[in-house]
């Protein structure tokens, strides 16, 4: 029998699989998803689509679908940080609604600001919603082959590929499939990279959770507060947090169990009625446990066999990082496997990924974990939260204060946008000062290694979808100078690149030089007033080829 074969195998079909699949599928190399389950979680997992998620699914043509799948765009963005939903209010973020906030001449401060980061803020979108929306997407594409019911069960590589040894569930037949590259996005306790005995550091178990989806029809008429996306009771006998999938009926709890305590112990339907105070009609729709971990991988890659997502770092969901760190691993790693199937990668480009990535696998772990930390720091008090005497109004007093220095757990664009590739051996530095990292606030820069900055060309239109697919070399100025001659440089090598021209002083105030080579994840790769002569050293240097 001929051994099938195809460009990539990709083990683990979640939201970051899909994700790779649908990238690599968009960029015409063929791939087969393999995925044990039956089908897609409908558990709601992560409720965050980051900014930075939602500008590559943009590209796709699917980002209206996700907003709209998920909390409605009118619907008031906030967060509540109550005792309980029966007890008091010690903290409140109100942002405008999402459809309002470009409508919104003077809402000052962060919100302004934060709109012009980027065309997206947070989207507030169920994981199993998200997943769904991309599923169909893939099944619109004819370059992708989606098995569910199948599961990598061994694997081989060599200089030349991976002979991957993938069993179908329900008929236990094993077979043989040969692929370019394996690409695992198999989850926390990644097979994968156990079999390559790949070590985890940081910090493991950090706490446990028991996730209870239910759907609830009078849950806002049993308590005072408001509509919100998150409420967080801080009592600790119901610490943890809740999260709002529509209009107020549909949630997720998840609770923090106590040291020793087992999910199955946790009696669901008591424990939503516990912390609303009273009885309501609610149906349980599905109960999952999960622990927080703050862990990265210790390599990223071992040849031809690379791990995304959850199979290189484990995350807290604190700050809504997991998810979104493991979509735009899929994003980089995704164009460098298809430099190197189409011939115009270096010897150096795989390798770049774990360059690039590992570095923000630890950040951003980091920063989801001390965003944990200070949540976690305010769920220790009991029934003196809602008590009336003074010590109760000086502890409710200093809890105001130190939440508010929180607001990092929902203000976090400067995680999601401000993450940068200082060490990585394809891009090349302009030896420009570097930015602040700050958690909240995101500074627009176009220095290599940052994210390339949108600005608006007009009314919905980003300068992101002007970009090529692949690399593009922008040009702010009325003279295209010497691009021709590195466009026609990367012609004669092979290497995809689009020119674009736009002559405009605000794009020029962001991008700060007139030449910008943007790669194709829309990252910075190089920038200057000048093309050299001989642009082949700077078109080698962004494909890896040392």
């Amino acid at each position: 029998m001929v051994m099938k074969e195809v460009s990539v195998l990709i083990s683990g079909g979640g939201s970051v699989g899909l994700s790779l699949a649908a990238e690599l599928g968009w960029r015409n190399i063929d791939c087969m998803i393999i995925e044990q389950s039956e089908g897609l979680n409908n558990h709601p997992r992560a409720n965050a689509v980051a900014n930075r998620t939602m500008e590559y699914y943009r590209r796709w043509g699917i980002d209206k679908e996700i907003t709209e799948a998920g909390i409605p765009p009118d619907h008031p963005a906030d967060y509540y940080w109550v005792s309980s939903l029966h007890g008091r209010q010690l903290h409140r973020i109100s942002l405008p609604p999402f459809k309002k906030i470009r409508e919104v001449k003077d809402t000052g401060g962060y919100v302004k600001e934060e709109h012009t980061w980027s065309p997206y803020l947070k989207t507030i979108t169920g994981q199993n919603e998200v997943e769904q929306v991309i599923l169909n997407y893939i099944y619109s594409l004819s370059n992708i082959d989606m098995k569910f019911d199948h599961e990598l069960k061994n694997f081989d590589q060599d200089s030349n590929g991976v002979i991957c040894k993938v069993k179908n569930i329900k008929t236990g037949k094993i077979e043989d499939i040969k692929s370019k590259y394996l690409i695992a996005c198999d989850g926390g306790k990644s097979m994968v990279r156990e079999k390559l005995n790949i070590g985890l550091t940081g910090r493991a178990d950090m706490a446990k959770f028991v996730s209870i989806y239910f759907k609830a029809p009078d849950f806002m008429k049993c308590h005072k507060f408001g509509t919100a996306n998150i409420f967080f009771p801080l009592h600790k006998d119901y610490a943890g947090f809740l999260l709002n999938w529509d209009g107020g009926t549909t949630f997720t709890y998840h609770l923090m169990l106590k040291p020793g305590q087992s999910w199955t112990e946790i009696n669901a339907k008591n424990s939503i009625e516990a912390v609303l105070g009273k009885s309501t009609n609610i149906e349980i729709l599905s109960i999952q446990p999960w622990s927080a971990h703050a862990l990265v991988a210790d390599k990223y890659h071992d040849n031809r066999v690379i791990m995304v997502g959850d199979a290189v770092h484990l995350f807290t969901p604190t700050g809504g990082f997991g998810m979104n760190t493991g979509v735009s691993d899929a994003i980089d790693i995704a164009w460098k496997i298809q430099a190197m199937v189409e011939g115009w990668g270096g010897n150096k480009l795989i390798d770049s990924y774990f360059e690039e990535r590992r570095p923000i696998g630890i950040r951003n772990t980091k920063e989801a974990a001390d965003c944990f930390d200070q949540l976690n720091s305010v769920m220790v008090h009991g029934d003196i939260l809602d008590e009336e005497s003074e010590r109760a109004d000086k502890l409710r007093y200093e809890l105001s204060l130190n939440l508010k220095e929180q607001d990092k757990l929902i203000a976090s664009s400067g995680t999601l946008l401000g993450y940068r590739y200082n060490n990585s051996s394809i891009i090349i530095p302009d030896g420009t000062k570097e930015t602040l990292d700050n958690p909240r606030k995101y500074i627009p820069t176009a220095r290599p290694g940052h994210r390339a900055p949108h600005i608006w060309l007009e009314e919905g239109v980003s300068i992101y979808d002007k970009f090529g697919k692949n690399f593009t070399l922008l040009v702010i100025s009325n003279a295209i100078g010497n691009a021709n001659v590195l466009i026609s440089e990367a012609k004669n090598i092979g290497i995809p690149i689009k020119l674009l021209q736009i002559n405009d002083q605000d794009v020029l105030n962001l991008y700060k030089n007139k030449y910008v080579i943007i790669r194709p994840d829309l990252m910075v790769a190089w920038r200057s007033d000048s093309i050299p002569n001989k642009p082949i050293d700077i078109l080698n240097k962004i494909t890896g080829v040392i």
